[in-house]
C-alpha cells in the first residue's frame, strides 16, 4: 500500500497536470473559439466578418445524443427507433441558432441527413430544413461534394447538418457532436476547410462574451 507521502506527491502532480491543461485550454479558448486538428482557423473577429459577408457552407454534426447503438434505420420518419437528441443536444441547437441570429449570419439553404437527430438539430437551430439523403451515412458523395463546392447566393451561407465524418470528404477530420466545419466553396467539386467551430464557439464569438469589459486592465499596463 503506498505511503501517505507518496500518495500526496502523486496527488499534487495530478493536480498540477490538470491545472496546466485547464490553463492551456483557457488560453486557447480566448485566442480561437474553435476546436481544430489540422485546420488552422482565422481569429474570431476575422471569421465573423467572413461569415457575415456570406459565401460559405457550414457543415454541422448533429447535436449530442445518448450513448448507445441504435438498430438499423429503415424508416427515417420513425424517430422512436433512432438515437435522438438528448436535452443537451436540443440546447446546443438552440444556442447555435441564437448565436447566428445575434451575430447577423445570414443562412439560405438548410439541408440535413434524414435521421431525426439531424433534422431536429437543423429545425431547432434554423427553423427550417430540407431532408437530403446524400448527406446521410452512406449517401451519394458526388452530390455531397457538389453541395460543399457550390457557392450560396451572395451575402448568404448554406448550412448542412449530417454526421461526424462529413461523408469522408474532410479527410481524417471527425467532428464532435454539434461541432461544425466551415467550408469555402471553390467550384468544380473543390472546396477548402476554413475552420472547425465547437458548439460553444458560436456563443463565445458574440461581442458580449468576446470583448473585455470597459476599463479592463491589460497585460501591458
Amino acid at each position: 500500500m503506498p505511503k501517505p507521502a507518496i500518495v500526496l506527491a502523486l496527488s499534487l502532480i495530478a493536480a498540477a497536470t490538470v491545472s496546466s491543461s485547464a490553463m492551456v485550454s483557457a488560453v486557447a479558448a480566448q485566442e480561437h473559439p474553435v476546436g481544430n486538428t489540422r485546420i488552422v482557423p482565422p481569429q474570431a473577429p476575422a471569421l465573423i466578418e467572413m461569415l457575415k459577408a456570406g459565401g460559405y457552407v457550414i457543415f454541422f454534426r448533429h447535436g449530442t445524443t445518448p450513448d448507445y447503438a441504435e438498430p438499423s434505420v429503415t424508416d427515417f420518419a420513425d424517430c422512436d427507433r433512432q438515437r435522438n437528441l438528448n436535452p443537451l443536444g436540443r440546447a446546443q441547437a438552440q444556442s447555435i441558432g441564437e448565436a447566428f441570429r445575434e451575430l447577423g449570419l445570414k443562412v439560405d439553404e438548410v439541408a440535413a441527413s434524414p435521421y431525426c437527430r439531424c433534422m431536429d438539430t437543423a429545425r431547432i437551430a434554423f427553423g427550417r430544413v430540407e431532408p437530403a439523403r446524400d448527406v446521410g451515412d452512406g449517401g451519394d458523395r458526388a452530390i455531397m461534394r457538389t453541395r460543399f463546392s457550390t457557392a450560396p447566393k451572395p451575402g448568404f451561407n448554406n448550412v448542412i447538418v449530417g454526421h461526424g465524418s462529413a461523408g469522408g470528404l474532410i479527410g481524417d477530420e471527425f467532428l464532435r457532436e454539434a461541432e461544425a466545419v466551415v467550408l469555402k466553396p471553390l467550384g468544380d467539386g473543390k472546396f477548402e476547410p476554413i475552420a472547425r467551430v465547437r458548439t460553444e464557439g458560436w456563443t463565445q464569438m458574440l461581442p458580449r462574451n468576446r470583448l473585455p469589459p470597459p476599463n479592463a486592465p491589460r497585460a501591458a499596463q
